[in-house]
């Protein structure tokens, strides 16, 4: 069964930088991870390249069907609520859903 991926991709204004990471690390990847079925989380730094999002957070969760399954969920919608109530007015993202396909 191929795992599935989520990957959200976002900006931050530099002067919540500090208090988006605390909050993302602390409370908002954890509460991702509850969602049964969610496997794991990882946040990323961009260090290079030309992109205009500066961070990257990837959770792998245990199949494509799970992952459907939350991307269609009240749980996401809730996540993006919160979100937007933090960071929303500062902040842009985008997220998209990726199935494995090799191996």
């Amino acid at each position: 069964m191929a795992v599935g991926l989520f990957v959200v991709r976002a900006t931050i204004a530099k002067d919540r930088e500090e208090a988006f990471n605390s909050w993302y690390n602390e409370e908002h990847l954890p509460q991702v991870l509850r969602y049964n079925g969610a496997d794991s989380g990882r946040r990323n730094r961009r260090i290079a390249g030309d992109d205009q999002y500066d961070y990257m957070a990837v959770y792998e969760f245990a199949s494509e069907v799970v992952l459907q399954t939350f991307l269609k969920s009240d749980a996401l919608k809730d996540l993006r609520a919160e979100y937007d109530r933090h960071f929303g007015v500062v902040s842009e993202r985008v997220g998209s859903g990726w199935a494995q396909v090799f191996p």
